[in-house]
């Protein structure tokens, strides 16, 4: 599977150089893809999870449910 670009909001929010940030591919599920964001803040390469998703299922994982109590 083909890492997608590095979303320039994600590489803001990190501080990480955008000239050599890349993502690799690092599983997944049937409604989520995760990765491995590798790049370089303050002269040192770090390395971050990374987890995408679309469609019903992705909202509900990453927003979380509300479960109301048992009556």
């Amino acid at each position: 599977m083909m890492a997608p670009n590095v979303d320039p909001a994600i590489l803001e929010a990190l501080g990480l150089d955008e000239t050599n940030a890349k993502l690799v591919s690092h599983g997944g599920s049937g409604f989520s893809s995760t990765y491995k964001l590798i790049g370089t803040k303050d002269g040192k390469e770090r390395a971050y999870f990374v987890k995408t998703g679309t469609g019903p299922q992705a909202e509900v994982m990453f927003r979380g449910i509300l479960l109301t109590p048992y009556s």
